[in-house]
């Protein structure tokens, strides 16, 4: 089976799992936490992190995105401008107690710059709301296919002196990895043309890592974060989170997950992959893959005597960048073979889990 096969073959059945409810679920963020996040500078400083309730992403590929259950995917009108510039400002009134915080990311379960998602004009409003607001910095996520210079430029100027980040989630350098086992609709020319497009604007870059993707081992992944890592600092770039994978209903991931053909990465796994790239970067952890309560999951484990204690190493590692914060071992932690990414063991494998989906699902 070629690589275009079978990435056909996992992009319908991804799509065949996604799930629209028939009722618009309630105009206002559906998620909103605070936290402390460390900057590629190293600075530690305190955001608030919010979804937004929205008509969802545009492009709903991916094996391992549950998020079309949680927001307004497929339902006719999805959410209005009117709704999401309604969101933002109540999202920007500071309210008693509430933790203090110079940096907002701001998510719409999709592409912040695809005009189906946000409209441009709702777009340039909410820069200049968040201009307004006293945040410091804003973080916004998109496919890089978005990210023009026509659709930035406007961004950028309504913003003024506000930091803009824009998380794009390459998962992976390695294209069987990206482009078929992730199923993204990211190529290595649209995400190099955005980061150009980015560094003409001042936008830093926030590039998303998963640490294993659906049909590759632990070992593989390791391999795979490694190689993704040494592309993005061959390009210069510092801004890098990994993201473990958690497993979700409707799903790939999920199907796999309950035929016993995928399990998260182990947490050991986890530390292993940032052992081997810490030194060429400060990496973070996306914590909230670990033990978020931002929807149901299956979460990367371990034994249960170690395995709160490596996640919540995790997460001091995620603010501090130190690699004396990183767990030491635990008798539980499984052997790990590292192993290369040959793509005819990698096809041949994930094809044969898909037979086995196909014939469970008849």
């Amino acid at each position: 089976m070629t690589a275009k096969d079978l990435r056909r073959r996992i992009g319908d059945l991804s799509l065949q799992l996604r799930t629209s409810g028939t009722q618009t679920k309630p105009a206002e963020p559906r998620f909103v936490d605070f936290d402390m996040i460390r900057l590629a500078n190293g600075d530690v400083v305190g955001r608030k992190k919010v979804i937004v309730m929205s008509g969802g992403c545009s492009v709903p590929t991916c094996t391992m995105c549950p998020f079309t259950n949680l927001n307004n995917y497929g339902i006719d009108g999805g959410t209005s401008r009117e709704s999401l510039l309604d969101q933002v400002r109540r999202t920007l009134v500071r309210v008693e107690n509430e933790p203090s915080y110079e940096v907002l990311s701001l998510y719409n379960d999709g592409s912040f710059f695809a005009p189906r998602e946000i409209p441009r004009d709702v777009q340039v409003e909410i820069a200049r709301l968040v201009a307004a607001s006293g945040v410091k910095r804003l973080v916004v996520e998109s496919l890089p296919q978005f990210v023009t210079e026509p659709v930035l430029a406007p961004f950028v100027e309504a913003l003024g002196e506000v930091d803009l980040e824009i998380g794009i989630g390459l998962q992976s350098a390695d294209m069987l990895v990206r482009e078929t086992l992730v199923n993204t609709r990211i190529s290595q020319v649209s995400f190099e043309r955005a980061l150009t497009v980015m560094a003409g604007q001042g936008a830093d870059p926030k590039i998303y890592l998963m640490i294993k993707p659906p049909f590759l081992t632990d070992g593989e992944a390791v391999t795979d974060v490694v190689q993704s890592v040494d592309y993005l600092t061959g390009l210069g770039i510092q801004g890098i989170t990994l993201c473990p994978t958690r497993v979700s209903r409707n799903t790939v991931a999920w199907e796999l997950w309950q035929a016993g053909l995928y399990t998260p990465p182990n947490l050991w796994t986890v530390v292993e992959a940032i052992r081997r790239v810490h030194e060429r970067l400060a990496v973070r952890v996306a914590c909230v893959n670990l033990r978020g309560t931002d929807f149901e999951s299956v979460f990367p484990d371990a034994c249960p005597t170690c395995a709160d204690g490596v996640v919540d190493a995790l997460m001091q590692f995620g603010e501090s960048g130190e690699a004396g914060d990183l767990p030491e071992g635990c008798p539980c932690r499984p052997p790990l073979e590292v192993t290369g990414l040959d793509h005819a063991i990698i096809t041949a494998r994930a094809a044969e889990q898909l037979n086995v989906l196909e014939r469970s699902r008849v």
